[in-house]
């Protein structure tokens, strides 16, 4: 092997066993001849990092890169990397990539099954039919409705197309405001989501966590929210001050949220968003499926092979940005 040659990669999933086995798995049949090993704790992590060399990983520790002496590359599993950055302590040549782009279709769809299940009631409707309640009520209607997107990346560009299809107005911000298909109105900071927020019956967030989001959407934030707003969150826990949220969603001002993500992973079983009214909990699974993660070594197979070659990795993140 030459010395850009990479022997052995490492798999760390950080949440369950299973889905680090299978791409483990889908990673030898697609690197015959490399080692593939599957750390399935943060302990085994710890004691052989100094040896390696390419790790993927959904949510690696903190403060255990100083010992990474002969890391080349991390491939985080999603698109986000605020479990791993910042990180003053990972040597400057380390190179890291995310998986932005490869979960479009299938977290759009997440997106658009939650709006119509907040929009036609669900939970309101699974309460009565565990109660053998009978009780009539209304329901609204995508079409004609506003949907904000916070976050017009690629997913959020997938939303807003799936949302155009519903006969929804689409608006929504980014970090440099510029043109999005299906979106009639791309805005720009602090101003541009006070607008968004104020205009919007529907409100999906799709930011990645950076210093400048955590804690976006906190109380006067989301006073801002149009009242009897529905809220979406697919992108990061931190994103959203959960406790204003919960007293938004108790006294109505909020009509009804779909949270994927949470400040702490897994949510504790004694907290209160479990309990709270007109919610959809889900244990942060709108971008895992099969093919998603089959694109994912496909995406991390290639960055080896760029690594080893020295041209450019697709999706490489910049450190200082943290996205």
């Amino acid at each position: 092997m030459s010395p850009q040659s990479i022997s052995r990669i490492h798999v760390h999933h950080g949440f369950e066993a299973g889905l680090g086995d299978f791409v483990g798995r889908l990673l030898r049949e697609a690197l015959p001849g490399r080692e593939v090993v599957v750390w399935q704790s943060e302990a085994e992590l710890r004691a052989g990092l100094p040896d390696a060399e390419v790790l993927l990983s959904f949510r690696p520790p903190k403060g255990v890169w100083a010992a990474a002496r002969r890391l080349r590359l991390i491939q985080m599993m999603g698109a986000g990397v605020d479990a791993l950055l910042p990180a003053p302590d990972l040597p400057a040549g380390v190179q890291v990539a995310n998986a932005r782009g490869l979960h479009g279709a299938q977290m759009s769809e997440f997106a658009l099954a939650m709006l119509l299940a907040l929009a036609k009631r669900v939970p309101r409707a699974l309460e009565q039919q565990r109660e053998h309640l009978w009780k009539m009520y209304g329901i609204p209607q995508l079409a004609g409705k506003t949907l904000g997107i916070l976050g017009l990346g690629a997913i959020g560009a997938a939303v807003a197309e799936k949302a155009r299809a519903f006969d929804m107005r689409v608006i929504g911000t980014q970090r440099e405001a510029k043109p999005v298909p299906h979106v009639e109105l791309v805005l720009a900071g602090a101003a541009g989501t006070e607008r968004v927020l104020r205009e919007s019956d529907f409100l999906v967030v799709l930011l990645p966590l950076t210093p400048e989001t955590r804690g976006l959407l906190g109380a006067r934030e989301l006073d801002l929210a149009k009242p009897g707003a529905f809220l979406v969150n697919l992108a990061r826990g931190g994103i959203v001050d959960e406790d204003a949220l919960l007293e938004r969603l108790r006294s109505g001002h909020i009509a009804g949220a779909a949270l994927d993500v949470f400040a702490q992973e897994p949510l504790p079983a004694s907290h209160a968003l479990w309990d709270a009214p007109n919610a959809i909990l889900t244990p942060h699974l709108a971008g895992l499926e099969p093919e998603y993660l089959k694109r994912l070594v496909e995406l991390s197979v290639d960055n080896v092979q760029r690594l080893e070659s020295g041209r450019p990795l697709r999706n490489r993140v910049d450190r200082a940005r943290g996205y």
